[in-house]
């Protein structure tokens, strides 16, 4: 019990260390003026990064987009967006009709259904569609039971194929004449 105050006043002591020198990292040491810019990288690092091409730190900087987290990327937005073209864009839409607000919200509908990506399930039926089809090739029975392989390695679509009513669709094709589309159909099963 003796211990516990000793732990609790060294886990103060380090968290104070770390916001002293956390505050102290973020001191502003670039070249702008005095200026706090919320940039992921400090303008040394990028200096220092452009002379040296190593491709390990330029995959790693693709890969989460130079930012460490979304706060960063909300407040480099914020920094380099221009007030006055946001005001002039917000006005414009407040003068627009009610007519064209909802022409624009039809517009924007009508691109995010273009734009919409099939679910897993959406998939599955199609494949099942194809595989009922008794005029299918061969080489797109065969892609269209690939395709369900994949689909099918989680768990719940393969729930979702019984639901579909694909576990009848798949079953019939055990007793195909091709030795690839059984043993695909097999590995479906499985």
């Amino acid at each position: 019990m003796e211990r516990f105050p000793a732990l609790i006043s060294l886990l103060l002591l380090f968290m104070a260390t770390e916001i002293v020198t956390t505050s102290v990292e973020r001191e502003n040491k670039s070249s702008s003026a005095g200026l706090i810019w919320s940039t992921a990288k400090e303008e040394g690092d990028l200096v220092h990064k452009a002379g040296h091409a190593d491709d390990s730190t330029a995959a790693a900087d693709d890969v989460d987009g130079g930012f460490s987290s979304l706060e960063g990327m909300l407040q480099w937005a914020i920094g380099h967006s221009d007030p006055a073209k946001l005001k002039e864009s917000a006005q414009d839409v407040q003068r627009l009709s009610p007519s064209e607000l909802r022409q624009r919200q039809l517009e924007i509908k009508e691109l995010m259904e273009k734009l919409k990506m099939p679910s897993d399930a959406q998939l599955m039926q199609i494949a099942l569609d194809d595989l009922s089809n008794s005029s299918l090739s061969l080489e797109d029975r065969h892609r269209a039971l690939q395709e369900l392989l994949i689909l099918v390695e989680p768990i719940d679509n393969a729930n979702d194929m019984c639901k579909l009513g694909g576990l009848g669709v798949i079953i019939r094709e055990l007793d195909h004449p091709d030795s690839d589309v059984r043993k695909l159909s097999a590995w479906i099963l499985g």
